[in-house]
């Protein structure tokens, strides 16, 4: 069997129960007596070690299968939830992520077999009070060749066709052993037939199966309960094909001896006048019965491969999250919106197979306008598709604040909120990173040590938060904490100190702009270096991440009372709204998102503010950003009144003048690539309906 045609599906149904796994272990530490909890915990380990199992990881399958061991103790109430096995439980995630790691590189687990955590498993088994491993391989162990009790010879207990016994003869003539066995699965077991399957693999490495019990078509289908037989020829000795069945993973127990040929004749003519002097109309009608099926039981052991095959892909059909999960009425909506979009096609075809003048012309802007509404709303539709929650990048944050709480010996709880928020899925695939950051960074640097925390008043546990919401055309994510807040006079010394600004210079920048300098390229505050965060090492990467998404963040503190970043996100990368502007005769486009209002200002009303031109704009005062000269156009005469777009960016606001205005238009945001990239006013271009091209300005860096 080709399982590498499943291993996408492996590699998304198995980071899913990791984090289901991850989600659970962090509720049973707070909730050990959480039965729910245990069973999901347990589903979860026992799924990733079935699917491991079946993809051929036996190292990844034997660390998952000693963790189910675990579980399936505390299920039975012998042993009892505690800190040590939570830390325990955690390094095997982090094990298993780490065989799954390997596999998306490699397509192999690699050679880890990470012994000292499953001893550690085994000895945390053996070192409860009431609960031992022991009981669990005795229960798999099969019994002895020469004395397989005759209750567990099911082998012997179906009907053979002529052509079954020729095969088993044959086999004799030519010196092979014949082994007859039974292999009865775990009644809890989910995938019967892919278990089957697997067995066959292993034991056919050492000889060829003749005979199954029931067919291999029958299995297939999972036509039978939890047990299977088999007769199979080989050189070999029973006992390594009773090892290799028995590796298999959910395997109850095996039961087998060598048989002679003879035997076997005499067991079947034996069976079959008990069963003619019970029933001889029954007898009569047996071979008639039985012969359909011969072909399928007597069907060699590559025909039982495609069989196992078919079923594991009927199994893996219905995990298909390795892009995005769809809600059924996002797609019916899609759907609506393109049939629309088929009528309209329609309507205009009809209307230029009409005869007509002026009504023509009516009609056919009719339908012109009726097709910009339906691609409007089918551009929304599709970008409603294109939206995931951001809970799958901040799902993993409790864990790490968990971990890092032990590591720094801070007690510290995080919140989160507004999981559910959505954002193109490009904008969430590149975000986790800089919020893993700046969580690290709160946790190490922002919160206070415990005794510190305890001398000020303070609760001895540390609050992190992060929250996230929709504030127009942007999701808004805060990350923040209730610590010790950032010293900006130590900010201001530091900077002068390594040069970044003079002392001058320090004197007439505000707060704002100090804690700012926080981004800039290798400045830190950090005192030491920690392989955690040092404030200020890694924020350039943050900031320069999120600016790459189109986005922006800033930081708020208090000395005493905690800091916090807020990073400001579109809702999408492709397609968006914007104000079109002429600046000389080249035309621009801004993202209406980022607009405030447009205002006719008279030239005389120009203010200045430390040689800063400005607005006073109803009380608020506005400065003045000239695109002609930001973007080097050649000068121009002034006008009496200058055109004004006022953008805004977070609390801040500033007035772009244009030269026209174009108008509102939905645009395609096309990358430039690396052609000017060493220009980031211009964060992409746009193709417009005549064929021109135009710039997009990024508002954010113009402020």
């Amino acid at each position: 069997m080709d399982v590498s045609q499943y291993l996408e599906v492996f590699i998304d149904e198995s980071d899913e129960h990791l984090q289901t796994l991850s989600d659970c272990i962090m509720v049973l530490e707070k909730e050990p007596d959480n039965m729910d909890t245990i069973n999901e915990i347990f589903r979860a380990a026992h799924s990733l070690k079935g699917m491991a199992g079946t993809m051929g990881f036996k190292r990844m399958q034997h660390l998952t299968h000693d963790m189910e061991n675990v579980f399936q103790e505390v299920r039975s109430d012998k042993i009892k939830v505690n800190s040590a096995m939570i830390d325990l439980l955690f390094k095997c995630l982090d094990a298993i992520e780490g065989y799954l790691n390997n596999i998306k590189e490699s397509s192999d687990e690699g050679t880890e077999e990470n012994e000292l955590i499953i001893k550690e498993l085994n000895d945390f088994i053996t070192g409860s009070e009431e609960g031992s491993p022991a009981p669990a391989p005795k229960k798999e162990e099969a019994p002895a060749a020469e004395n397989a009790p005759e209750g567990k010879k099911k082998y012997f207990q179906f009907d053979l066709d002529d052509s079954e016994k020729a095969k088993l003869k044959a086999a004799e003539d030519e010196g092979m052993h014949i082994y007859g066995m039974t292999v009865y699965i775990q009644k809890e077991c989910l995938l019967k037939a892919a278990r089957a399957f697997l067995v066959f693999k292993a034991v056919e490495e050492f000889g060829q199966i003749l005979v199954y019990n029931p067919s291999s078509q029958d299995i297939e289908d999972e036509h039978f309960e939890s047990d299977f037989s088999f007769f199979i020829a080989s050189e070999e000795s029973y006992d390594k094909i009773l090892e290799a069945a028995k590796a298999v993973s959910e395997i109850e127990e095996v039961s087998g001896e060598e048989v002679k040929y003879e035997a076997i004749a005499e067991k079947q003519e034996k069976a079959e006048e008990a069963a003619a002097a019970a029933a001889p109309v029954a007898a009569a009608e047996t071979p008639a019965a039985a012969a359909p099926k011969a072909p399928a039981s007597a069907a060699p052991a590559p025909k039982a491969a495609p069989a196992a095959n078919n079923k594991k892909q009927a199994v893996a059909k219905p995990v298909t999250n390795r892009t995005v999960r769809v809600d059924i009425e996002k797609l019916d909506a899609l759907m609506n919106q393109v049939s629309e979009l088929i009528i309209a096609k329609n309507s205009l075809v009809s209307i230029g197979n009409m005869e007509g003048g002026e009504s023509q012309n009516q009609t056919f802007h009719e339908q012109i306008e009726y097709l910009e509404r339906i691609t409007t709303n089918l551009h929304e539709s599709v970008m409603k598709v294109r939206m995931v929650p951001i809970e799958s990048v901040v799902a993993k944050f409790p864990r790490m604040i968990r971990d890092l709480s032990r590591k720094l010996n801070k007690n510290m709880e995080l919140y989160m909120s507004g999981e559910e928020t959505e954002l193109d899925r490009t904008v969430v695939d590149q975000i986790g990173d800089p919020l893993q950051h700046l969580l690290r960074n709160s946790a190490d640097h922002g919160l206070e040590d415990n005794e510190t925390r305890r001398s000020l008043g303070k609760p001895e546990v540390g609050s992190i938060f992060l929250k996230a919401f929709q504030e127009g055309n942007n999701v808004i994510i805060e990350v923040g904490d209730d610590g010790a807040g950032i010293d900006v006079n130590a900010v201001r010394s530091k900077a002068i100190e390594r040069g970044v600004i003079t002392e001058e210079q320090a004197e007439n920048m505000t707060q704002k702009e100090i804690i700012n300098l926080l981004f800039l390229p290798s400045f830190s505050m950090a005192k030491k270096i920690t392989d955690i965060s040092g404030r200020g090492v890694g924020l350039d990467v943050v900031k320069s991440n999120i600016e790459a998404l189109g986005g922006d963040v800033e930081v708020k503190t208090a000395m005493g009372e905690g800091t916090t970043f807020t990073v400001r996100l579109p809702l999408t990368l492709a397609i968006i709204q914007a104000l079109m502007v002429e600046v000389r005769d080249e035309k621009y486009a801004i993202a209406l998102g980022s607009i405030l209002t447009i205002e006719d200002v008279p030239v005389k009303d120009i203010k200045y503010v430390e040689a800063q031109e400005v607005i006073n704009l109803r009380g608020m005062v506005i400065p003045l950003i000239r695109l002609d000269q930001v973007l080097d156009s050649e000068p121009r005469e002034e006008p009496e009144s200058l055109t004004v777009v006022i953008v805004q960016k977070g609390e801040n606001s500033a007035g772009l003048v244009v030269d026209n205005l174009i108008g509102q238009q939905e645009i395609v945001i096309k990358s430039l690539g690396k052609y000017i990239n060493n220009n980031k006013i211009i964060s992409g271009a746009t193709i417009l309906g005549d064929g021109e091209v135009a710039l997009i300005l990024d508002v954010n860096i113009l402020m």
